[in-house]
């Protein structure tokens, strides 16, 4: 394909996105080509791809691609960072629905902030893997939250490419290890898909939100420091929903016919 491309830079609490606008279906992406897109040294860069397109019923729909090429069912700081691209784009309003592979998702848009509503399948489980105490939720994707006395000194990356791809784990899975603070909660996590330690991730939020609900009886809203930013999470109205920043960073143009280097 020779086609040149518009895409967009989105960065949201250091997760960040190549987006590429195709509302009606024109565009397709081979896992290869997502793969060089997100490269940091020979592509764009990025820990995700994201595609805007219309949906029959809400107000547009998000296709997530991971890093290393599969396809992701939903990524919440990647929504926040496609909401603000579809309003820029007119195709969201302050407030609608998106459709992802996860589901129908709210959102909301309030000022600089965007909040965007997690679901939550099933609820927290008790998991004793690979320590006594620990959590596993599915919040869009499964969360494996693992509490620490410090999160700073943990080596994730070892930890996260064994429990990705522990039996205990059939689907893999994202690790999130956790710090409990006075009143808020200090997270580092390994992201399924990225295969490595990103700066932020919105379903991780959740997942250690809840987490701190339940085992540390935390108040809502809940905030959330990763090492990219700070996120909140609150549960209003039997809704999840992350809040936090999303900002454009550049756009440019591609030609999809020279990423061919692999």
């Amino acid at each position: 394909m020779n086609k040149d491309l518009t895409f967009y830079k989105y960065v949201g609490a250091g997760n960040d996105f190549v987006i590429f606008e195709s509302w009606n279906g024109e565009l397709t992406l081979t896992p290869q080509q997502i793969i060089e897109l997100c490269d940091r040294r020979f592509g764009i860069g990025a820990d995700g791809v994201m595609l805007l397109q219309s949906h029959e019923t809400a107000d547009f729909r998000m296709n997530y691609y991971n890093a290393d090429g599969s396809r992701g069912e939903m990524c919440g700081n990647g929504a926040r960072c496609l909401v603000k691209f579809a309003h820029s784009q007119g195709k969201a309003k302050s407030q609608g629905t998106f459709s992802a592979d996860d589901g129908i998702h709210h959102y909301r848009m309030a000022g600089d902030a965007i909040d965007v509503e997690i679901i939550v399948k099933g609820g927290l489980l008790d998991w004793h893997i690979p320590c006594s105490g620990c959590g596993f939720i599915d919040t869009g994707v499964p969360h494996l939250v693992i509490p620490v006395q410090d999160a700073d000194a943990e080596d994730l990356d070892p930890l996260g490419w064994k429990m990705n791809q522990h039996e205990a784990h059939p689907q893999g899975t994202n690790v999130n290890i956790v710090e409990k603070l006075t009143d808020a909660i200090k997270v580092r996590t390994w992201e399924r898909g990225v295969n490595m330690e990103t700066l932020a991730c919105g379903t991780g939020a959740a997942a250690t939100a809840i987490y701190g609900h339940e085992k540390w009886k935390l108040p809502w809203p809940l905030r959330l420091y990763f090492p990219g930013g700070e996120l909140e999470v609150d549960h209003r109205g039997n809704q999840y929903w992350l809040k936090g920043p999303a900002e454009l960073v550049f756009t440019g143009r591609l030609l999809l016919s020279k990423l061919q280097r692999i």
